[in-house]
């Protein structure tokens, strides 16, 4: 995987060249990622759902994150993205079904790395009464939601904590109900600009 070419892209979102998704991180260069976040609707309340990280992740173990997301490799389209979908959670759906949200531009640092992503962001609300999730493991440990309007005020930094209910899957595949109380240092630090956008277009999606 540390292998998988990437395109490099300029500040401006323009490819200049290609390479190893380890050089990318080392170096702190410019790619791109397909992000992929899951709404669901009951009565009144929307919910966003979160992935929880395996702890066996190299970058940010046991994080709560983005429903579902990857790298676009060098010669794939944000399309191709929708991959991801089906092999973190095992959900079989068209990436015509999705809502562009935009591209985002987020840069992580970490003492060992800077991550320097232009983000093609999709929304996508499930109408069924029951989802039918297959987690990868090696990935994905848990699922968890919780209410968008929540959400919003913890990402934004507008409260200190909030409640969520999932379920996690432990080593042996035995999935496990939860509820949790978590604070923004349980979540994966993406800039307070990508959830400002983000809360945006689904505030927008939420209106049409």
């Amino acid at each position: 995987m540390e292998h998988e070419k990437l395109n490099i892209m300029n500040n401006q979102h323009e490819t200049i060249g290609t390479a190893a998704r380890s050089d990318i991180h080392a170096e702190g260069l410019w790619h791109e990622t397909f992000h992929f976040w899951l709404l669901k609707k009951e009565d009144d309340t929307v919910f966003l759902y979160f992935q929880l990280r395996s702890p066996s992740k190299k970058d940010f173990p046991s994080l709560f994150d983005i429903t579902a997301a990857g790298h676009l490799l060098a010669d794939e389209q944000p399309s191709d993205g929708i991959r991801e979908v089906e092999e973190e959670l095992g959900l079989s759906i068209s990436f015509e079904n999705l809502t562009f949200a935009g591209v985002i531009k987020d840069e992580i640092h970490m003492p060992s790395f800077t991550d320097r992503e232009f983000c093609h962001v999709y929304l996508y609300m499930d109408q069924k009464e029951h989802m039918d999730v297959h987690l990868q493991k090696e990935e994905v440990a848990g699922l968890y939601r919780a209410r968008l309007m929540d959400a919003q005020q913890l990402l934004s930094r507008e409260c200190e904590k909030m409640n969520i209910e999932g379920f996690e899957v432990d080593a042996d595949g035995k999935r496990r109900e939860e509820k949790r109380e978590v604070h923004v240092h349980d979540f994966v630090p993406h800039e307070p600009a990508y959830y400002e956008h983000l809360f945006q277009a689904i505030n927008q999606f939420l209106s049409q």
